[in-house]
């Protein structure tokens, strides 16, 4: 990322482990049975400050083996189902902000469908 944003969703050409951390610490923190719904609004919330930045370190999470496992560990779901759920939420979220006009926010029911494994 350049200098001088905000975000700095990667670093390096690696992925900003404090914004992983930040997802990971809004499902932790949610109340039962939020968990998902917390942590994609955590995502959104990065998002909707730089979409493209968003994009780019999604784009460097699917190389992240440790931070992709850390993640599916986290949902509700047995592996692999957990492993398809994460990874099409991953493709969902980034063909949203490839749009010209972005908008993860009506993307978020969607985005709780896969992860929650409704699908």
């Amino acid at each position: 990322m350049t200098e001088g944003r905000e975000l700095a969703a990667v670093l390096d050409g690696g992925l900003d482990h404090r914004l992983v951390g930040e997802v990971v610490d809004a499902a932790t923190d949610a109340p039962a049975g939020d968990e998902v719904h917390n942590a994609v609004k955590r995502v959104i919330e990065i998002a909707e400050q730089d979409p493209a930045a968003t994009r780019e370190a999604l784009w460097a999470l699917r190389g992240d083996t440790g931070a992709l496992e850390g993640l599916e560990n986290g949902l509700p779901l047995a592996q692999p189902k957990a492993t398809l759920a994460l990874g099409g939420a991953i493709q969902l979220a980034s063909a949203e902000l490839a749009s010209a006009q972005p908008d993860l926010r009506a993307r978020m029911p969607e985005l709780i469908r896969w992860l929650e494994g409704d699908w």
